[in-house]
């Protein structure tokens, strides 16, 4: 590094996606309230790693106060967005087909959770204000402006004339977003800009030619990041050249992390790590590099626990991972999800 060279390490996560099979065994016992931590406690060290950190809410925290709620539509728990705070979690991504499940009422509920938690939030608004204000982190001398956007709206519809409630694009509008992160660049606000999409096929283990277009749109105008969600399963990351001459970083779906979904590669998600570097002042270019993912797994066919657990524990602990779907070898899909994660980037160190 430089003498003036700025570095940060970037974190994410893919879905905190909680079905009442979840939440119900965070369920305290003899009292009220939920307490996730037991459930979760084997992320903790993984939120160790990483200067600014940012999570995938899938599912409002509108809390009992609205009626919890499942698939398929959501509410959860406030507790979880305590125990994210507990963490270390810098903001939360909330921009996704899920985010209007229980309505204008819902989004305002989760909102004021958060503030009262004292989370920083992306992605959905209580006012146009709040939508305008942009989330921009001040992290070792780097400017850091996270953006959100959801495609999938879940055929819900955002009430006339309060459009600002959640950051949403169809098809063409993303020449919108692409505006709007030159016009971000141009007016050099911030360093680095990180978008967090969500886009795609459920359940494909590969990205869409519609997210590969997307991607390479909104890198070409200056997203120096790009994180994928919708598809509940582990897609690949590349690097993509752009016309401008720079290079991004995209991983088109970070999976799940922590929800109820059954299906072997449902239940594996990771921590992902990537270092991003001003070398100097003078020059604007950006090292991007040192992807790493520490993968986990949920148990949710196996014990039934809904417990986290790193994936190399569960190797090293059982020979056969058990699901609804039969019985699967766990070296196997270790090696399995590891190699399909290096697909573009063989140098990606995945644990």
């Amino acid at each position: 590094m430089g003498n003036n060279s700025k570095k940060i390490t970037l974190a994410a996560t893919g879905d905190v996606l909680l079905h009442d099979r979840v939440y119900k065994k965070a369920k305290k016992r003899g009292e009220s309230g939920y307490d996730f931590s037991e459930l979760m406690n084997e992320a903790r060290p993984l939120f160790e790693k990483g200067d600014l950190k940012i999570v995938n809410q899938e599912s409002i925290i509108g809390g009992v106060e609205l009626g919890l709620s499942n698939y398929p539509n959501f509410n959860s728990p406030v507790e979880i967005g305590y125990l994210l705070k507990e963490y270390g979690v810098d903001i939360v991504n909330l921009a996704n087909n899920h985010i209007l499940d229980k309505g204008e009422k819902g989004i305002l509920k989760s909102i004021d959770n958060w503030n009262e938690i004292g989370l920083p939030y992306v992605g959905a608004y209580n006012s146009l204000e709040d939508q305008q204000t942009l989330r921009i982190f001040n992290k070792n001398g780097l400017r850091v402006c996270f953006l959100s956007y959801t495609k999938r709206m879940a055929g819900m519809k955002i009430p006339k004339g309060k459009e600002y409630l959640v950051d949403s694009f169809e098809g063409a509008t993303v020449t919108k977003i692409a505006k709007f992160i030159r016009s971000l660049k141009a007016k050099g606000l911030s360093d680095v800009i990180v978008v967090s999409i969500h886009y795609g096929k459920e359940y494909h283990m590969l990205p869409t030619a519609d997210q590969k277009e997307i991607t390479a749109t909104i890198s070409d105008a200056g997203a120096d990041v790009i994180l994928g969600h919708h598809p509940h399963v582990l897609q690949p990351p590349e690097y993509i050249f752009n016309s401008r001459g720079t290079e991004s970083f995209a991983i088109y779906s970070l999976g799940n992390f922590f929800s109820g979904q059954k299906g072997i590669y449902r239940q594996i998600g990771g921590y992902l790590t990537i270092d991003i570097e001003k070398p100097s002042d003078e020059s604007p270019l950006l090292k991007i590099g040192k992807p790493t993912m520490q993968l986990t797994y949920v148990d949710s066919t196996d014990d039934k626990t809904f417990k986290l657990h790193l994936l190399k524990d569960v190797v090293a602990e059982r020979e056969i991972i058990k699901t609804h779907m039969g019985d699967f070898e766990s070296q196997q899909v270790y090696d399995k999800i590891t190699n399909h994660l290096k697909k573009w980037i063989p140098e990606f160190d995945v644990t």
